[in-house]
């Protein structure tokens, strides 16, 4: 279970983007963070992560404070992170890549179970992996971080830039990985459909602040409640 409290946190001493935001996580549940575009939520999962600087409040994961800890122990902990953007690493074949996110961990997940979750990147195993779609790079990225068998994933945008189809399929692949093996996702997502699929619950954050808290079905059967925090 992750569990933030009070948390302060932003890059520079004195000038915080994220305001006081508690929340919950935990394993075989999704907790969607929504927002317009500056109201904190990317710099809320760097936080977390030690990626960002964190000014007061406390961040434990199964009762243990991690708000100290580096980010390499939080990973090894049990937590992945796919950042915002493609994230892959270029130069890299793609099965590279995948062994890199297995490095230093206890029990790494090898490729071909991740191949078997994501069969576009088992065809394109021994490609430079900056050869590979926006669509397909997303997928590698989000492969790479579950190398390291995490039990939580935090996820910035996976839907940004690539096909209404893909995000269809990246929809399934996500909700197959919270049913069968009962990974925690924090996601980061604009696309109000593919949050609305996986979601639990939904925080609303603006300014920093959490300004609503949503029934993950609110976001199906009520979306002019979430668009209006969208300005949609």
């Amino acid at each position: 279970m992750l569990e933030v409290r009070g948390l302060v946190a932003g890059y520079h001493a004195g000038a915080p983007v994220v305001l006081g935001v508690d929340l919950e996580l935990a394993p075989g549940r999704v907790l969607a963070l929504m927002g317009r575009n500056g109201a904190g939520k990317s710099t809320l999962l760097k936080a977390i992560l030690g990626l960002a600087r964190r000014e007061a409040g406390s961040i434990r994961l199964d009762g243990r404070g991690i708000e100290t800890r580096p980010t390499e122990w939080i990973v090894r902990a049990g937590i992945g992170f796919v950042p915002q953007g493609r994230g892959v690493f270029p130069g890299l074949t793609v099965e590279q890549n995948l062994r890199l996110g297995g490095l230093g961990h206890h029990r790494p997940v090898p490729p071909a179970t991740l191949y078997a979750r994501f069969p576009v990147l088992a065809e394109r195993r021994d490609l430079d992996a900056s050869s590979l779609s926006g669509g397909e790079q997303r997928q590698l990225a989000i492969a790479r971080a579950l190398a390291g068998a995490p039990r939580l994933l935090l996820l910035d945008e996976p839907s940004e830039g690539i096909q209404p189809s893909l995000v269809d399929a990246l929809g399934a692949t996500l909700a197959a990985l919270v049913a069968a093996e009962g990974i925690g996702i924090l996601l980061v997502e604009q696309n109000l459909e593919l949050a609305a699929r996986l979601a639990d619950e939904c925080l609303v954050l603006e300014d920093g602040r959490v300004i609503d808290r949503l029934p993950g079905a609110v976001l199906a059967d009520e979306p002019a409640r979430i668009e209006r925090h969208l300005g949609l």
